[in-house]
């Protein structure tokens, strides 16, 4: 079963990364305009297509230009094989001391004039990581790309507890209203992995969410991660633990919203997908890889609400007299959708105060939110299922990232679904989601070993020990008000069963207060609109959008 997709991509983004001591301004523009920046030094991370598509690069592979094609490397979900007589050329890499059988390969290439860099040689198989692909102008809608600016430096590095540097990835997202980013330990470096309970901007919506780490490996007895603050906000941590579940090697393990580990032992993929034109989808949402089905923003006409709501429908073959199955979802919100979270707050104006009071508590006001947001979803997508009597809603996909594509699993009552067929639509807001993939799970739930382990050690950069606010949900938090905070966290590992594999998730509780500026009076008028108007937010949204891009683009080119 596929692996989530560290998803630093989206069509409506405008981030800023730094990587050891340079900073990269990231934007995205229309693909029409790319001959305006032509031989500047730019790195493409991403493209969007013509079909609603995104294909995102690796970060340290980035697209060119060359010729008439966009040409990058992606990250492949898994390993594949590739046929030892399909290799025209091959080139070993110099052998170092190491007791791992695995082999680096320089490059292979291939008789059909495929060129492979990643590559590992195991037990005389040759096993891919990546891919290079090329796609051609006339199929992009948009680009994602990166100038490096040395000038704007400001951090290099993570300074956790007694002055110890850690190494990896540091994600600033000056424009990202989101939450805190767990980073795993995995034998040499920390790595970006997780960022739990997204959209939780008040302690009245404060939630504990169970996130799949990927990358964390046992390091003489221990497991380390790393909790941080990279955005503009103050984020209260309630409560982290790591959860160790042991499995059959056959099981993929995935975290409902309460925490009960789900497995899926027979995925099974769409047959069809389509949106509400006609247009096949399955090449973007048939497996988990660095294909993302976006909103093709270009086609939307910001003055007709009714057609700011993508129809994606998914179509998967049903067994006799199936009456339950698991979706298994990948996907998250977009960084716009994040950047949203704000820009609604800001129109509280002077008032945002009393409204931050106002749901911390299940009231009126809360409920009303509650309400609204399942209307329009923005950041709960309904799940769709075709009935005999009609389309059903029979559950909802909470939205979170948009840095991590994660995993979920969600029941699906199929009692009233005649026939052979399951039909699934999603209607998710322009703008607001991107999809990944998409597969369904007939089989009961096999036996799972979950341990959970509380932290043996917990430091945050003053060096205080905070271990015992982050043993419980007790209300008692880790407060980071600022950007650069961390606090390293170390389990002691459990004993290992040698027939079982071994996957972790942490369980992650709490809640973030973007820090805005409470200025002019309440939007009163605008936000009842909001509220009484169904597609009015997410027509506000995406004209905010346009915008957005409008002012990148004009800054970009110096005009």
């Amino acid at each position: 079963m596929a692996r989530k997709i560290i998803a630093l991509v989206t069509l409506s983004a405008f981030m800023i990364f730094t990587v050891t001591c340079t900073v990269h301004k990231t934007k995205t523009v229309p693909a029409k305009t790319t001959s305006a920046w032509k031989g500047k030094k730019v790195d493409i991370l991403g493209v969007g297509t013509t079909s609603g598509g995104y294909v995102k690069f690796m970060k340290n592979k980035p697209g060119r230009i060359v010729g008439d094609a966009v040409v990058g490397t992606i990250e492949l979900p898994k390993e594949v094989e590739i046929p030892q007589d399909q290799v025209k050329e091959m080139e070993m890499k110099k052998a170092k001391a190491s007791g791992k059988q695995d082999q680096k390969v320089a490059f292979v290439i291939t008789r059909d004039g495929k060129r492979y860099e990643d590559v590992i040689l195991r037990q005389d198989r040759l096993f891919k990581k990546t891919e290079v692909v090329s796609i051609p102008l006339a199929e992009v809608e948009s680009v994602q790309f990166r100038k490096t600016d040395p000038a704007m430096s400001f951090l290099a590095s993570v300074g956790v507890a007694g002055g110890v540097l850690l190494g990896g990835l540091l994600i600033i997202a000056l424009t990202k209203e989101s939450c805190p980013f767990i980073y795993s330990y995995d034998g040499e470096r920390y790595v970006f992995d997780a960022e739990p309970y997204g959209g939780a901007t008040s302690e009245g919506l404060k939630r504990t969410e169970w996130c799949r780490l990927e990358h964390l490996k046992e390091v003489r007895g221990e497991y380390r991660i790393l909790l941080t603050n990279e955005v503009d906000e103050t984020q209260h941590t309630d409560e982290l633990k790591l959860w160790v579940v042991d499995h059959q090697a056959s099981l993929h393990v995935v975290a409902d919203e309460t925490g009960r580990m789900r497995t899926v032992a027979a995925p099974v993929l769409p047959v069809r997908a389509f949106d509400g034109k006609g247009r096949d989808l399955l090449p973007l949402v048939s497996q988990n890889d660095q294909r993302f089905w976006v909103t093709p923003a270009l086609e939307k006409d910001p003055e007709k609400k009714e057609t700011l709501k993508d129809e994606l429908v998914f179509e998967f073959p049903k067994p006799p007299g199936a009456r339950r199955a698991k979706l298994v979802f990948n996907g998250c919100n977009t960084l716009w959708a994040s950047q949203m979270v704000k820009r609604f707050l800001e129109l509280y104006g002077e008032d945002v105060g009393k409204t931050y009071a106002a749901v911390r508590t299940p009231g009126p006001v809360y409920q009303m939110l509650m309400a609204w947001n399942e209307r329009e979803e923005l950041y709960r997508l309904k799940i769709r299922v075709e009935a005999g009597d009609g389309w059903k809603a029979k559950g909802t996909i909470v939205g979170g990232g948009p840095f991590v594509s994660e995993d979920r699993v969600y029941d699906l009552d199929l009692a009233d679904v005649p026939g052979d067929t399951l039909r699934i639509k999603l209607v998710p807001p322009a703008s607001f989601w991107m999809v990944n993939y998409l597969a369904v799970d007939y089989t009961e739930d096999r036996p799972v070993q979950v341990t959970e382990v509380e932290a043996a050690k917990a430091v945050d950069g003053p060096g205080r020990d905070v271990r015992e606010l982050l043993a419980a949900a007790d209300g008692r938090y880790v407060v980071m008000p600022n950007i650069g905070d961390a606090a390293e966290i170390i389990y002691t590992a459990p004993p290992p069963n040698p027939n079982l594999e071994r996957t972790f998730f942490i369980k992650a509780g709490g809640y973030y207060d973007i820090h805005l500026e409470a200025k002019g009076p309440c939007q009163n008028e605008l936000l009842h609109r909001f509220l009484v108007e169904p597609g009015s937010a997410v027509q506000y949204a995406f004209k905010q959008y346009l915008e957005f891009q409008k002012e990148n683009m004009r800054q970009f080119l110096g005009r």
